[in-house]
C-alpha cells in the first residue's frame, strides 16, 4: 500500500507489525519466524499481516529500514556536530556501540537477516543498500579528514571496508558474551582507527 494513502491507524499498524517481527526474529531466530508467529504476537490474523505487507520479503525489508532508521536517527546528529574530522570518526565508533547496546533486539535480529535471508545475483539480500550507504557516509568522513589535512592518504572504500568489518564483527561477539564492555571496544577502535587514519608529522 502507498505510503500516501494509508492512514494513521494503518501506519500504527504497520509499526505494531514490525516490532513483532523484530520481537520474533530476534528470539526465534529467522528460519523459525514465520508471518503465524509474528501475527501470534501481534494478536493479529496472518490475513492482517498478509493485508500490510504482501510477503515475509516485504515485512522483512521493512525491519531492515526500521532498524537502519534507528541507527541513523541515532548516529547521525551527533556525528555531523562535530566541528572535525577526527571527532567524527571517533563519535561514529561511540553512537555506533552505543545503538549495539542499547537496541540489543533490533540488532540481533538484523543480524539473522543479514545472515539467512540472503539474495542472489540479481536479487540482492535485504541489507545490500544499507551496506551501501554505510560505507558511503564512512567514505564521507574520510574524504572530509583527507580535505582538512586530518588523514594520511588511503584508499577510502579500502578503509571504509575494514571500518566497517571491524564494526560488523561486534555483533557476533555480543551474542557469545552479552557483558563485553562496549565502551572500552570503542575507545580501542577509535585508537586503532585514529592511528590508521591521522597525517604523519
Amino acid at each position: 500500500m502507498p505510503l500516501g494513502k494509508r492512514t494513521f491507524i494503518e501506519e500504527a499498524r504497520r509499526a505494531q507489525i514490525i516490532e513483532c517481527a523484530i520481537e520474533a526474529i530476534a528470539t526465534l531466530g529467522y528460519t523459525r519466524t514465520s508471518l503465524a508467529k509474528i501475527a501470534e504476537l501481534a494478536e493479529l490474523s496472518p490475513g492482517s499481516i498478509s493485508y500490510h505487507f504482501g510477503s515475509k520479503d516485504e515485512l522483512i525489508q521493512a525491519v531492515v529500514a526500521e532498524v537502519a532508521m534507528m541507527a541513523t536517527s541515532m548516529m547521525e546528529p551527533a556525528i555531523v556536530a562535530q566541528s572535525t574530522a577526527t571527532d567524527a570518526l571517533r563519535v561514529y565508533f561511540e553512537t555506533n556501540l552505543a545503538f549495539m547496546d542499547r537496541h540489543r533486539k533490533p540488532l540481533f535480529a538484523l543480524v539473522e537477516i543479514v545472515t539467512h535471508a540472503c539474495g542472489g545475483t540479481e536479487t540482492p539480500g535485504p541489507y545490500a543498500a544499507q551496506h551501501e550507504t554505510a560505507l558511503r557516509d564512512i567514505e564521507k568522513v574520510l574524504a572530509w579528514g583527507r580535505t582538512t589535512g586530518e588523514f594520511r592518504e588511503f584508499d577510502p572504500r579500502s578503509m571504509a571496508i575494514a571500518i566497517r568489518g571491524a564494526v560488523d564483527a561486534v555483533p557476533a561477539e555480543l551474542l557469545r558474551n552479552p557483558d563485553l564492555d562496549l565502551e572500552l571496544l570503542a575507545r580501542e577502535l577509535v585508537t586503532l582507527f585514529t592511528l590508521a587514519t591521522r597525517r604523519r608529522p
